[in-house]
């Protein structure tokens, strides 16, 4: 009995106890460090449209304002960045990229600190190819600083800059326009507290020149070849079947080669409908070849005359319309 009553006095004390426990209210949200971000385009090396990514250096510099570490008394100094606060800065495009130079930290007298990185190295760059090669693209290094030991970050653009690039860029192929700061939010999932974010964005044309030289002007001409056995003598068949097979063998092979330049897209390119219209036109000319060469054996030689003539006239024609077509529309 004795037992029974003194578990009763303890389950009403432990009770009456969780009753007058006071609730020790959440601790007040820590204020947002406001952070001032610099980035500056050292170099741009290369861009790659098959992996969708570009090479490039890479300056960055946090500015922000700690009272704990002003100094009246003292110059301006600098710290070891392992051993007091500064913002976890991630560059969320970094695809693989090092740090070339030793993290800096300096602090003036007032509190003032600037924190500085440069990074080398590869980073992403979705590109919508369909212009392609007559496309321009815009790049960006994406930099956020989540927040670590329960001390948000609020980033922002540092605009005390208005050039953001180096004088001489490395990369040949693209012309590089305008470059600027953005503020850019950043989620990791669709469901997480958006990440304040700067972001340096470049905008580039892709050079012309090259393509037209180098890819444009070898294809016209290898179309050409199957437009020459209309001035061939229809009584020769096996050269003009001949004629056409070797154009199309080399379209293929162009085709293959080309397919390095850009990657495995889901949509096509001006550069790939251009080369389906060329196949076509070639594919169209070995039908007609085989057409005539029958026509020929069955002594039809006026309708094959014909339809030579026809065809010197329509064969640039339909090409010439269907390129302008593909490139200036």
């Amino acid at each position: 009995m004795a037992i029974s009553e003194s578990l009763n006095i303890l389950h009403a004390t432990l009770h009456l106890a969780s009753a007058l426990t006071l609730t020790t209210p959440p601790p007040a949200p820590q204020p947002a460090q406001r952070v001032s971000v610099l980035v500056y385009l050292l170099d741009l090396v290369e861009i790659t449209g098959a992996d969708q990514s570009f090479l490039a250096d890479v300056f960055i510099a946090a500015l922000w304002h700690d009272p704990a570490l002003a100094d009246a008394g003292s110059e301006n100094r600098s710290l070891d960045p392992d051993e007091v606060w500064h913002p976890n800065l991630v560059v969320i495009n970094e695809r693989a990229a090092a740090r070339t130079l030793p993290e800096v930290m300096n602090v003036d007298q007032y509190g003032n600190v600037q924190y500085s990185m440069r990074l080398t190295g590869r980073f992403s760059a979705p590109m919508n190819l369909a212009a392609f090669p007559l496309d321009r693209q815009t790049f960006s290094v994406w930099v956020v600083a989540p927040p670590l030991g329960g001390r948000p970050v609020a980033l922002t653009p540092d605009t005390s800059l208005t050039d953001l690039r180096g004088a001489q860029l490395s990369v040949s192929d693209w012309t590089i326009a305008e470059t600027h700061l953005v503020a850019k939010e950043y989620r990791a999932t669709p469901s997480s507290e958006p990440l304040a974010g700067v972001a340096l964005v470049v905008s580039a044309t892709r050079n012309r020149g090259y393509y037209v030289i180098q890819v444009l002007i070898p294809l016209v001409a290898i179309v050409l070849m199957a437009w020459t056995v209309f001035w061939i003598d229809p009584a020769v068949v096996a050269t003009r079947v001949g004629v056409v097979v070797s154009t199309m063998l080399t379209l293929i092979a162009y085709r293959f080669m080309l397919g390095n330049l850009v990657p495995k897209l889901s949509y096509l390119t001006r550069l790939d409908y251009f080369m389906l219209g060329a196949t076509s036109m070639v594919t169209l000319t070995l039908f007609v070849m085989a057409g005539t060469s029958y026509l020929a054996r069955a002594g039809r030689g006026t309708i094959v005359e014909r339809i030579d003539r026809v065809g010197r006239v329509a064969f640039p024609l339909v090409f010439g319309g269907y390129t302008a077509l593909v490139w200036l529309l």
